[in-house]
């Protein structure tokens, strides 16, 4: 079989990592009587390749292929010429010998607002008979605003809309998503059954994790980490979305009983204000929180120093953390994500240490500029995509019900708000206390977990159901299997528009699911 993987760049990290397990996985399960040749496109032509993050032998040939203009187009908002670039992909797969009845193309994040032009080229590449699997890792239409007007502005407008020129329907068009929300969202928006596929991302263990005491030492040294302390990790790069007051919050709540820790800054500048924002605070108030700890220490190292992992997070698209720390026995702490989580739960991955809700006290702070801060801020957002779903009236109505509980979730609050209460709780003890009271949850697991029976077989659990359910193996068999299907299926020479798009936009927009620091700075 021959298949094209489809992304626009080969920065390690992020989806292409994903797409290094990926093939790992078919690796592992494939053999010499059934080889794969595999080409990569990608539109980084000044790129460096990292071989050694792929596996190459007798059952999977890897190979890779610089596509010009298949690469961001953010940057340049250049005009998206769909035409040309369809024939930049058909000449490499001609080049490639890849040919549409012995070909799958995987495409990963085609919908995303990277770049414009790939939808169309897709729905060209599709009438010339190949088959794809368009994988989604993320939606734009989940308050990603910038990227979601990106592609308005960039792509043709036609009458039937932006949605749906993002989702070609055709037999030969398959979609794979990351969980079952996103299954259940397409499939009433129009995405026959028969084409979804729920494929979760592959879990690979660090192996041969360093000594953590050498570790520790050498961080206290470089870095000043107190090695008596226990040292909480946050193992991500520090975008918006990773919702970082919450980690800075943790560390003013806590003074000196523990040190926290995040391994790596943005790259993207629209991120970089948040980012330096939260940076700014912990050094100002000299909190035990380091920055950055991913550019003196490995990703092994930082994770054999931990005591625990952390997410803060208050979206995902999978929640890889969720499961890696299982995989390399460190006890995860803080915010659970129960629309991405639900699955790991179901497949016996024990999530009970997270909290769904930080709680805080509405006393501390001022509920009327609360409702209207929030309620700005998510009509500002809603402009950015649909402006008749948005109701001040409504939406206030709705703020001012989830306060009256007398608290309030700290990720629910906009950046302003977030950083005036860390500093309200570095001033007061007794407010520090109170919050602590009312969420007992991180300190239990983060201090009082003690090396019995029960927690040893838990760890143990967790880790068999993270291998059973999510292991290089389990995934390889399941990308195999839907290659197989897409190849076997008819060819449509009419690539049709999807039939009810908007479905995407109302389910991910709700003022239930709106969280400020995903949009401010």
């Amino acid at each position: 079989m021959n298949l094209a993987i489809l992304h626009y760049h080969l920065r390690p990290g992020g989806v292409f990592q994903v797409i290094a397990n990926q093939l790992q996985s078919l690796n592992d399960i494939l053999s010499i009587d059934d080889p794969y040749h595999v080409s990569i496109f990608h539109g980084g032509a000044n790129e460096e390749e990292n071989r050694s993050q792929w596996p190459t032998s007798p059952q999977l040939e890897v190979s890779t292929r610089v596509i010009d203009g298949l690469g961001y187009d953010q940057v340049t908002h250049a005009p998206a010429d769909a035409s040309n670039l369809a024939t930049r992909l058909l000449k490499a797969l001609d080049a490639c010998q890849f040919h549409p009845e012995d070909t799958v193309i995987h495409v990963h994040n085609h919908s995303l607002g990277k770049n414009s032009a790939l939808p169309r080229a897709l729905k060209i590449i599709a009438e010339e008979g190949y088959p794809l699997l368009l994988q989604i890792h993320d939606f734009a239409e989940d308050f990603r605003v910038e990227q979601y007007q990106h592609l308005n502005a960039m792509l043709d407008r036609s009458p039937i809309g932006l949605g749906c020129q993002l989702y070609p329907q055709a037999s030969q068009i398959h979609y794979a998503v990351l969980n079952g929300r996103d299954r259940q969202i397409l499939s009433k928006s129009g995405v026959p059954n028969k084409r979804l596929h729920a494929v979760p991302n592959p879990i690979v263990a660090p192996e041969d994790l360093p000594d953590p005491i050498n570790v520790r030492r050498e961080m206290q040294v470089k870095r000043g980490i107190p090695i008596e302390a226990p040292l909480v990790i946050y193992p991500v790069r520090g975008i918006r979305r990773k919702n970082l007051g919450e980690l800075l919050l943790w560390s003013a709540l806590l003074k000196n009983r523990a040190s926290f820790g995040l391994t790596l800054a943005p790259k993207n500048n629209t991120e970089k204000p948040s980012y330096n924002r939260w940076k700014r605070l912990a050094q100002k108030l000299q909190l035990p929180c380091h920055f950055e700890l991913g550019e003196s220490f490995s990703f092994k190292q930082n994770l054999a120093a931990a005591d625990a992992l952390i997410t803060t997070s208050v979206a995902e698209g999978f929640g890889m953390v969720f499961l890696e720390s299982q995989l390399v026995g460190r006890r995860l702490l803080g915010r659970n994500l129960p629309e991405v989580t639900a699955e790991f739960s179901e497949n016996g991955v024990d999530l009970s240490s997270l909290y769904q809700t930080l709680c805080i006290p509405t006393r501390f702070v001022d509920k009327n500029l609360t409702i209207e801060g929030i309620s700005n801020a998510y009509g500002d957002v809603l402009r950015g995509f649909a402006p008749e779903l948005y109701c001040e009236q409504t939406t206030r109505r709705s703020l001012a019900e989830m306060l009256s509980s007398g608290v309030v979730d700290f990720g629910f609050l906009t950046p302003e708000m977030q950083e005036h209460l860390i500093l309200h709780v570095h001033k007061h003890p007794n407010a520090a206390d109170e919050i602590l009271n009312l969420n007992p949850l991180f300190i239990k697991n983060l201090f009082h977990q003690d090396a019995d029976s029960s927690t040893q077989r838990g760890v143990v659990t967790n880790r068999e159901a993270v291998k059973d359910h999510y292991g290089p193996s389990t995934i390889g068999i399941q990308l195999r299997d839907i290659y197989r299907k897409l190849l076997g299926m008819p060819r449509d020479k009419e690539v049709l528009s999807l039939t009810r798009s908007e479905t995407i936009l109302e389910s991910f927009l709700s003022l239930e699911r709106f969280r400020p620091v995903r949009s401010m700075s």
